[in-house]
């Protein structure tokens, strides 16, 4: 999810209409994004695993939310240049490790549902699938149609967030529901647009290598959660619906 830029009004229209190739520059600059992104995701991964196997003092929550968001407020504070490239860098690699230990408690609840874990892990799949198909549409479509995804993403955000608020009160399941839903289609539609807007900004000259990677890890892990969450959403309805038939078999004996 782009936090330099949430809408198209930000990329001139004629990015919009853009049908030349990916430059070698380019393609240098997303090689270092996606490099960078990989590591940004073993450092998550190696948080999750600490908070999960009971390796840290302080695991997931509200200290590891506020240091993280304290990084990510400093990567976008700071300019992307030379002189501050090993702070913001560093500031990455501090921000990924908090985000993995504030998803260790949802992890956690996966693996008491599912103790092998296969939700855990078949969830890490189909996100690096759904990234892998949705990055290889942006980069491989000449125009760049997927910025005009800019604009619609902003407002299905803002509803979002409003929604949410709106259900704090409420506790419906089925608005739940739909927030689930429709915030995966909403990181995943972010994917293109993030994926284009990173091109085009790299076609401009911006290569900033850390702000890029930070708007992609975030679309991962806003995927990976929503995924999860429908996983285990599913197995304890399965779960539910047995117990059920049990007790209808039990009462059927008698």
């Amino acid at each position: 999810m782009s936090y330099f830029e949430t809408s198209t009004s930000s990329v001139p229209s004629e990015a919009m209409k853009d049908y030349s190739n990916v430059s070698s520059n380019v393609r240098a600059h997303l090689a270092k994004v996606y490099g960078t992104l990989a590591l940004t995701c073993l450092t998550a991964a190696a948080g999750a695993y600490l908070h999960v196997n009971d390796m840290v003092i302080y695991g997931g929550g509200l200290l590891s939310f506020l240091v993280g968001l304290g990084c990510l407020i400093g990567i976008l504070s700071l300019s992307p240049t030379p002189e501050n490239n090993n702070v913001r860098f560093g500031l990455l690699w501090v921000f990924a490790f908090m985000e993995g230990l504030s998803l260790g408690p949802l992890l956690k609840i996966a693996f008491a549902i599912n103790g092998s874990g296969e939700m855990v892990y078949f969830a890490a799949l189909c996100t690096a699938g759904i990234f892998a198909a949705f990055t290889l549409s942006a980069v491989l479509c000449e125009r760049r149609s997927y910025l005009y995804l800019g604009g619609l993403l902003g407002s299905v955000l803002n509803l979002l967030l409003w929604s949410q608020v709106f259900n704090m009160f409420f506790r419906s399941k089925l608005l739940w529901s739909i927030e689930l839903y429709t915030g995966l289609f909403m990181f995943c539609g972010y994917i293109l647009y993030d994926t284009q807007a990173i091109i085009y900004r790299a076609a401009c000259g911006y290569t900033d290598v850390v702000g890029h990677t930070v708007d992609l890890f975030i679309d991962l892990v806003g995927v990976f959660v929503r995924i999860l969450v429908i996983l285990m959403q599913k197995e304890e309805d399965n779960k539910d619906r047995k117990r059920k038939e049990k007790r209808q078999n039990n009462y059927a004996a008698f």
